[in-house]
């Protein structure tokens, strides 16, 4: 593709959505005093949702890779928001389980979360952002079926 072109291909609008989102979340975050990041949110949302999961399903329930899920989580170990514990069958294997201090920082971050939602909400009538999030729900499955 043409460099002039690049900016209407869909790839690099959703790139370009994408890191202005991540930038505004972390950036809401450090305003309102949180030393999370939008990363470490994701990930502990998904502990929250899911405890006792391995490293690698909260990877794969993240989408992030090993690399990084080992060190958000060491991150968020070391600020008491998750534990970890030895699986009773397995124990070369960990299960990730968030702390009260965990629940707390997610419970408090959750209206920045949702300030988030409501700026991205309210650039676009609501029937165009269903059809965009239907959109772009069709281009995922796309991309997944060939992963």
């Amino acid at each position: 593709m043409a460099a002039d072109n690049r900016e209407k291909s869909l790839g690099y609008a959703i790139g370009k959505t994408n890191w202005y989102l991540k930038t505004l979340i972390n950036k809401l975050l450090k305003d309102e005093g949180f030393t999370i990041t939008n990363e470490q949110w994701i990930v502990l949302k998904a502990v929250f949702e899911q405890p006792g999961q391995s490293q690698t399903e909260v990877s794969q329930h993240t989408q992030k890779d090993k690399t990084n899920i080992t060190r958000i989580l060491d991150l968020l170990e070391k600020n008491e928001c998750i534990q970890r514990k030895r699986d009773g069958r397995d124990r070369r294997m960990n299960r990730i389980y968030i702390t009260e201090h965990g629940k707390t920082i997610l419970k408090a971050v959750t209206p920045i979360t949702q300030k988030i939602d409501v700026i991205c909400s309210q650039a676009i009538p609501k029937k165009k952002k269903d059809e965009l999030i239907q959109s772009l729900d069709i281009v995922c499955n796309s991309i997944k079926t060939r992963l």
